[in-house]
């Protein structure tokens, strides 16, 4: 699926992390439904009560349920998404190298592991489909293969990214910003 403007769901999976980020995106979704139904419901219990006296001035039991049951939703929230943020941190073997240097117009590619360099300009698009997108030479990668991404800048900060591998880096000045991937799928992302 390509990017279109007010887009709702994620893109394509080509990557295992973007699996795990979208399994993890449908589970918060479905604790947040949970959460609004429940309120929802109350809400409507509290509203059509035809009890007189809705005011309650000190209610421990309450308090406590009001405080742990949030906890708990916090926690069933924090196991997940730690454990695909060391996932996407784990380091991996079989590593092809690729140096990315950003400049004001145009990236400079270098595969140190083949000694194989290249510069990626913008392509001007007159429809607008995909204005500042495309490039004349695209990065190509091998499949099923860990990817060593060292990423910096020659001028000003620069962002890149493939979206639908969950990758999103900006280069910077005088530093070096590393990440490491690997696709699952072949295409053209």
């Amino acid at each position: 699926m390509i990017i279109s403007w007010s887009m709702l769901i994620f893109q394509n999976n080509f990557s295992f992390n973007m699996i795990l980020l979208n399994k993890l995106n449908n589970y918060i979704t479905m604790i947040m439904m949970i959460i609004m139904i429940l309120i929802i419901y109350l809400n409507m219990f509290i509203f059509f009560n035809k009890f007189n006296n809705k005011m309650m001035i000190e209610n421990n039991k309450m308090e406590i349920i009001w405080t742990i049951i949030p906890l708990l939703i916090i926690i069933l929230i924090i196991f997940p998404s730690i454990k695909i943020l060391y996932l996407n941190n784990e380091f991996k073997i079989n590593i092809l190298s690729i140096k990315i240097i950003s400049n004001q117009w145009f990236w400079y590619y270098e595969y140190l592991n083949f000694n194989n360099k290249f510069n990626s300009y913008m392509m001007y698009n007159k429809n607008f489909n995909f204005n500042l997108i495309e490039t004349d030479n695209n990065m190509i990668i091998p499949f099923n293969m860990s990817i060593q991404l060292i990423l910096t800048s020659m001028d000003v900060i620069h962002s890149w990214s493939i979206p639908s591998m969950n990758i999103k880096i900006d280069t910077i000045p005088n530093q070096l910003n590393n990440q490491i991937f690997k696709t699952n799928k072949p295409g053209l992302i």
